[in-house]
């Protein structure tokens, strides 16, 4: 079949969803049971299976003359990406707001507690301030993992678009008849 646009943005809508969501429910899981370094260790190996599965998956969908070569694989990639982090940052929106907010504040003042000596108490009030807001905003927590997804999502894609990647088969339209020049059926 031929990979149209409209399929092409589906598959990476659909990808990018359930990436999104398997990643927010993780990360959920994560911090509400203050699991550790094992825990990051499994959301990587399960990201890089989705990202492979699913680029496999609309790999395998294309038309054998046409295929689905490297370049289409690492743009699918990025595209589920987009949706990834649109999907995970409105999550953590909602994660941060209503169901951790005290976790994500606590951590918010771990972290400015080392800034602490560092500024002078305007500034250190000033940064403060913009981090507190921006952890419960769901527009910059958009904007923060679509650009951190495009950026793990592109380096993982590098190899999973070389493992994926269906190259084209110029002889694969002969396949269709018989000896006597019929199609089959």
């Amino acid at each position: 079949m031929e990979i149209t646009k409209k399929i092409f943005w589906t598959e990476a809508m659909k990808g990018g969803t359930v990436m999104g969501l398997v990643a927010a429910a993780l990360q959920l899981t994560r911090v509400s049971l203050a699991l550790g370094g094992w825990m990051s260790i499994l959301s990587l190996v399960l990201f890089i299976l989705l990202t492979y599965g699913f680029t496999r998956r609309i790999a395998g969908m294309a038309d054998a003359r046409e295929g689905f070569p490297y370049g289409r694989c690492m743009g699918f990639v990025l595209a589920m990406m987009l949706f990834t982090g649109v999907i995970f940052g409105f999550a953590s929106a909602l994660i941060n707001n209503f169901l951790i907010k005290e976790a994500v504040t606590e951590a918010i003042d771990l972290q400015m507690a080392t800034m602490q000596d560092l500024l002078p108490q305007a500034q250190f009030d000033m940064v403060y301030d913009a981090l507190y807001s921006a952890m419960f905003n769901p527009l910059v927590l958009v904007i923060c993992y679509v650009i951190g997804y495009f950026i793990q999502g592109g380096i993982i894609g590098l190899f999973t678009s070389a493992m994926a990647q269906r190259q084209p088969d110029p002889l694969a339209g002969n396949d269709d008849r018989d000896d006597n020049g019929t199609g089959h059926e």
